[in-house]
């Protein structure tokens, strides 16, 4: 069944697959003539198209900011064959070019896009072989710079919302950095902590995401089944947890209620925590929680993106595309406790009333998720990424209110031309006067004696001509 989804919202998904296929959907409004051209009311998640476009698996996604904020920029995918290729949303085109990627870097691992939501002008590529990061110019996709990157490989990467600074986290040396791409060089490493010590050496799981906040004062990483969430301008952790299960991606949501962050993660479960500025408690959920051990393999999330406030897009191991709500686990985590203890009670008062009661209150239960809609790819394809745009909320209140000035600019009209009728209807008909220019050299008697010559002169000439035919005719 189909939830409740962002009124006219525009939504993109990609996802790539092991077999090399990119499948893309598109988000309908069922309510929204102008977007849902099929009038489909049941399915507003429509594939368009689903395609091989890489000889091996899809390794990394990422959509271009677009100068039309209304629309989606180009797609681009990385392929472990050592090539990217871009794709056009708009021409619904699975390929519109192809780049190699330079000799010896090996597979482009992770992208993005500079700037990631305005009109963007250059793509960061990480590759796995030297650990070397690559700025393209996205004119005509020529390397303006190579970056040292990292040792054993690059594993995220992320672009601040400026487009002028990144975030790219190694595959095995444990470092975090800060690049300038203005200038081209590092700016800043951080270490995490190692996973383990072996033989005297430290050894350290992949940073498997790197995430920023949407106003660029945040960001999150995830390596092993850690999450850590640090302010840009003090330093300073805000969240630093463990999970029970591996993190495969995290993102960052921002609503009302503040900064949150959710994890896809190895064990099928999706973890809702606040981000606060506290450090003796947390505040978190399990808005989905793990499924038992034999079933992991099928029901882990392998990613997860943020679309708009608490909306985020799911895709797991069996091959299942979801858009989901979290609203619910916002308000369960932002709850007040001892209100939830007073609930509880009221409803141990309440146990001995009538069955219908219970059926009432389970009725109106608060869900942690709400899907909003569910896709399979094919029979089950095992997705390895995933990249979503979608319409601001920013350029959505402009659209509604340019529409609402449209509207308005018509009716405005309308009711002008309505008045213009009326006011013909009602007036009493006049004969235009003739006027020439002889009117302001002559007296009035005079040109009334020229009008009465000028009658005559012509009645005159209609009789000689009706006498020339009649003496044609005998």
């Amino acid at each position: 069944m189909v939830g409740c989804a962002p009124r006219t919202i525009r939504l993109v998904i990609a996802a790539g697959t092991y077999d090399g296929v990119l499948a893309g959907w598109e988000f309908r409004d069922p309510n929204d003539e102008s977007t849902n051209t099929t009038k489909t009311k049941d399915v507003p998640l429509t594939l368009g198209f689903a395609t091989t476009v890489h000889e091996g698996s899809i390794r990394s996604l990422c959509i271009a900011g677009n100068a039309k904020k209304n629309e989606p920029g180009s797609l681009l995918s990385c392929g472990y064959d050592e090539t990217m290729k871009t794709h056009d949303w708009n021409k619904r085109q699975t390929s519109s070019g192809e780049v190699r990627t330079p000799s010896g870097f090996g597979t482009p691992m992770c992208s993005a896009f500079a700037p990631p939501t305005d009109q963007s002008t250059h793509c960061i590529v990480g590759f796995n072989n030297e650990g070397k990061i690559c700025i393209y110019k996205k004119r005509d996709w020529s390397i303006q710079h190579v970056l040292a990157g990292h040792d054993g490989g690059v594993g995220a990467l992320a672009v601040h919302p400026t487009g002028k600074l990144a975030l790219s986290g190694g595959v095995s040396d444990g470092k975090l950095k800060l690049w300038d791409l203005t200038k081209g060089r590092l700016s800043f490493v951080q270490k995490i902590d190692p996973s383990a010590t072996r033989n005297g050496s430290a050894h350290y799981d992949p940073i498997s995401s790197v995430i920023w906040s949407p106003n660029g004062d945040f960001y999150a990483l995830s390596h092993g089944s850690h999450i850590t969430v640090r302010e840009v301008a003090s330093g300073r952790a805000l969240l630093d947890v463990e999970l029970p299960s591996k993190v495969n991606q995290v993102v960052l949501m921002v609503g009302p209620e503040g900064l949150f962050v959710a994890a896809a993660c190895n064990d099928g479960s999706l973890p809702v925590l606040a981000v606060e500025d506290d450090g003796e408690s947390r505040r978190a959920i399990m808005a989905i929680e793990p499924v038992d051990s034999h079933l992991a393999r099928e029901e882990r999330f392998k990613c997860i993106q943020s679309v708009r406030e608490y909306y985020v897009v799911t895709a797991n191991s069996a091959g299942v595309v979801s858009l989901m709500n979290l609203q619910g686990a916002i308000n369960m985590i932002m709850s007040d406790p001892e209100e939830e203890d007073t609930n509880s009670n009221s409803d141990d008062d309440d146990e001995s009333g009538d069955g219908d009661d219970e059926d009432d209150n389970d009725d109106s239960t608060e869900l942690a998720v709400e899907i909003i809609e569910s896709v399979r790819l094919g029979t089950g394809a095992r997705i390895t990424c995933l990249a979503a745009w979608c319409k601001t909320k920013e350029t959505q209140i402009e659209e509604e209110q340019q529409q609402q000035i449209e509207e308005q600019k018509k009716q405005e009209v309308i009711l002008r031309k309505m008045r213009e009728y009326e006011a013909e209807r009602i007036a009493p008909k006049r004969t235009r006067p003739v006027y020439s220019k002889a009117d302001d050299m002559m007296d009035e008697e005079d040109v009334k004696k020229a009008r009465t010559l000028v009658a005559k002169a012509k009645k005159l000439k209609g009789k000689r001509e009706k006498k020339v035919k009649k003496t044609k005719t005998k």
